[in-house]
């Protein structure tokens, strides 16, 4: 049986059992992390059983229409289970999801089977690879633009940093390049839940902070990546403008994918919608994959206020 647990309900100990025994189990969709990346907002689930599967259900509450959606920061999300989750499987637990939800923008994870679901679905693209090899196969699987950007890169004198306490510098540099972009939708609430989240996975052993420095010993780019069980995922990442020609984030992952290589963990590039970025991870050999995301709404008045909300905000 599948029921909705309220967020008070959930058995912690339970929940962290069978998302990390998951057949795709990630520490981003723990207890205390989803707590953390749910930011000021709730969140509550839908468990089967004695949790032999559980889905958690981030919720938000805007005009006093309940909506679920997919916090920032959080790379796949759906059904977490040993067992397989089939398409059956999936369309009992979204037939589970209250009917008081009247707006769903959920990501799934790529163990969770929608093949064949009745609902409105997105596919979204990221890329991965495989660290398995030795470095010199990963390198030889680079673009030539890439492998020439590197060199360039390594003729400056950079060095690549592990562990400095520079997360809130990587923040800064985001949003004073990238983040300045209106298409970015992060305010400053989502990046304080980012800094919360960085400060536990580090608490944890499970962040990499990395930085690059120039010959001045410059920070001049870093990135966060979260080591999680399978996955070291590309979390979060910036770099100062000024220095743009110096090719320091082609820098910083060459080095890191040297360091990891001939490990059972996947790079998983967390992304990107965006052509230039995604051309940018198959360069480094990163290959596509789909992950898949409901996203429907229901009922006519619902419909109807979404689309005099939208615009209005435009």
């Amino acid at each position: 049986m599948i029921r909705f647990v309220q967020h008070t309900d959930i058995d912690p100990v339970k929940w962290d059992a069978t998302v990390q025994q998951a057949l795709f189990p990630t520490i981003l969709c723990t207890y205390d992390m989803l707590n953390v990346l749910s930011g000021d907002a709730q969140w509550h689930a839908l468990v089967q059983d004695d949790y032999v599967a559980v889905m958690p259900l981030p919720e938000r509450c805007k005009h006093h229409i309940h909506y679920l959606y997919t916090p920032f920061f959080i790379s796949q999300m759906g059904i977490f289970s040993a067992q397989p989750v089939t398409a059956q499987r999936m369309k009992e637990f979204l037939s589970a999801i209250p009917r008081r939800y009247k707006q769903v923008d959920l990501l799934l994870n790529v163990e969770n089977d929608t093949s064949s679901l009745q609902v409105n679905m997105l596919s979204l693209i990221s890329h991965q690879l495989h660290l398995n090899q030795p470095y010199e196969q990963l390198y030889a699987a680079y673009s030539q633009n890439t492998q020439r950007n590197i060199k360039s890169a390594r003729k400056q004198a950079l060095r690549l940093t592990i562990g400095e306490d520079i997360v809130d510098d990587i923040i800064r540099m985001f949003r004073d390049s990238k983040g300045a972009d209106s298409a970015v939708h992060y305010k400053d609430n989502d990046y304080a839940t980012l800094k919360v989240a960085a400060q536990k996975l580090k608490a944890q052993n499970r962040l990499d902070v990395l930085g690059v420095r120039n010959a001045d010993d410059q920070l001049i780019a870093g990135a966060l990546l979260v080591r999680d069980y399978q996955r070291l995922w590309f979390w979060f990442s910036g770099r100062d403008n000024a220095f743009a020609q110096s090719k320091s984030m082609f820098f910083l992952l060459d080095e890191y994918i040297r360091q990891q290589a001939q490990t059972s963990y996947i790079l998983d590039f967390n992304g990107s919608m965006n052509e230039n970025v995604a051309r940018l991870y198959k360069s480094f050999g990163g290959q596509p994959y789909t992950i898949p995301m409901v996203n429907q709404t229901s009922g006519i008045l619902f419909k109807t206020l979404l689309k005099v909300y939208k615009a209005f905000s435009h």
